[in-house]
């Protein structure tokens, strides 16, 4: 790999926050201000195994994607889409099934079903959520539970309920990590399992159209690695969707119809290997010029989240395009695809967040409110976590047989269990006001 390349919620009532609103201190020659709120949302009940550490709930967990609606009728508060993701899922041991090992990921409410919601800013003052729309399709309502083996999206992941016994698969199992709007009115979702892209009715919260690799889509972007696919979507001033994936492909192990093209990102060359950095949410400044959140764990092993600026105006469109030898451009080294004539987009770093003040490991949704002022929203993982009880071994040391715990010598593991405990981090949107236009930086 090169570088170069249903729900039940308890109740609405929203929880007391200390500090909903707080103005951070600024010193950035970029940056006129920062406004952060603390998002508050919606109980999500939650009755499993270990609902005492969560008091009975689990936070709604908004942040995976963010996109201005405009300004409320009346006031000045803004109005923004968000969308949450597949739903509470922890990491959970590989599971062993007739001698192959499946990823496995842990869902203590495996009944959720991805949302759609408006969040509503009163300026100096809070966040809120307001209207959901729970994600219908083909008549009914959709999880966010894998796709079974072997179909068009899947993950490869067998789905866990707290017992570690298998969940079923779902044929229409999404994850969403990116949401727009056109001038149409059809909220545009995209997803990491297809990768899909999906048309949505902005009224009811149904998939009127699912585009998937070798459907509408290019049929490589079924090499996407697991749960890495779609993590931002965007529409142009002319219309056009544009879906940023979130790492490289992974063609044949090795990394990487309509009318769609794609372009290379330059990935930078302080991460020791591609697959470190992830891009996230996309928002559009032009038709050929973007903001993009990039984000991993450099060489030195320190965090990033960071705005760049993407231009489009010269790259290569990779559609239909080889290495010299015929082979995949994911083989190729810079060298390589310049002899193959491959101009990979033009990438500027326009903020640094973590010089800001930002400390949550994902910055997942990207949008613009004005020319020069731009919001960010983190992905909380629903407040969970988990991790190892009864054993002092760590969950790459386990894995599940016929739904027992065992050691990776396939000794059972009597007393171990796999439990969520809370994360405590919040779900924060910051409003970032600039001294210049985005598009202006650096």
């Amino acid at each position: 790999m090169h570088r170069s390349l249903a729900v039940l919620f308890a109740g609405l009532a929203m929880p007391a926050l200390a500090a909903p609103f707080t103005l951070l201190p600024v010193s950035h020659p970029a940056v006129a201000a920062v406004e952060r709120y603390e998002v508050s949302t919606p109980a999500l009940a939650y009755r499993g195994a270990d609902a005492a550490a969560f008091a009975g709930s689990l936070p709604l967990a908004v942040g995976s994607a963010l996109s201005f609606k405009g300004y409320e009728k009346g006031s000045a508060a803004l109005e923004f889409w968000a969308v949450t993701d597949r739903g509470p899922n922890a990491d959970s041991p590989e599971v062993l099934n007739g001698g192959t090992r499946y990823a496995s990921k842990l869902f203590p409410v495996p009944a959720f079903v991805p949302t759609v919601v408006q969040l509503r800013v009163s300026l100096a003052e809070a966040a809120t959520v307001g209207r959901m729309l729970p994600l219908r399709e083909a008549g009914r309502a959709i999880s966010g539970l894998p796709l079974p083996q072997g179909a068009v999206g899947a993950s490869g992941e067998i789905g866990l309920d707290e017992k570690l016994q298998p969940l079923p698969y779902d044929t229409l199992g999404f994850d969403p990590e990116g949401i727009a709007a056109d001038k149409q009115g059809n909220l545009w979702l995209v997803d990491e399992y297809g990768p899909f892209l999906a048309r949505v009715d902005a009224a009811s919260g149904e998939i009127r159209q699912r585009y998937a690799p070798g459907s509408g889509l290019p049929a490589i972007l079924a090499a996407r690695q697991p749960n890495r696919g779609f993590e931002g979507v965007t529409v142009t001033p002319s219309g056009k969707v544009v879906a940023i994936v979130q790492s490289t492909l992974d063609v044949d192990g090795r990394t990487r119809h309509g009318a769609v093209r794609q372009f290379g990102y330059p990935v930078p060359a302080h991460y020791s290997k591609a697959g470190d950095m992830k891009l996230g949410d996309i928002v559009a400044l032009s038709d050929s010029r973007f903001a993009v959140i990039e984000q991993g764990k450099d060489q030195d092993k320190r965090m990033h989240n960071d705005i760049t600026l993407i231009d489009l105006t010269t790259a290569t469109a990779l559609d239909g395009k080889t290495l010299a030898d015929g082979r995949a451009l994911e083989y190729g080294d810079d060298a390589m695809l310049a002899a193959a004539g491959i101009q990979l987009a033009r990438r500027t770093l326009a903020l640094d967040l973590r010089a800001l003040g930002w400390t949550a490991e994902k910055a997942e949704g990207l949008t613009l409110v004005e020319n020069n002022q731009l919001a960010l929203i983190n992905d909380n993982d629903f407040g969970v976590r988990s991790e190892v009880q009864g054993s002092t071994a760590k969950l790459a040391q386990l894995q599940v047989a016929a739904g027992q715990l065992q050691n990776l010598a396939g000794q059972r593991q009597d007393g171990a269990r796999v439990a969520i405990a809370p994360n405590r981090e919040a779900t924060e949107l910051w409003l970032i006001t600039l001294q210049k236009p985005l598009h202006a930086l650096p």
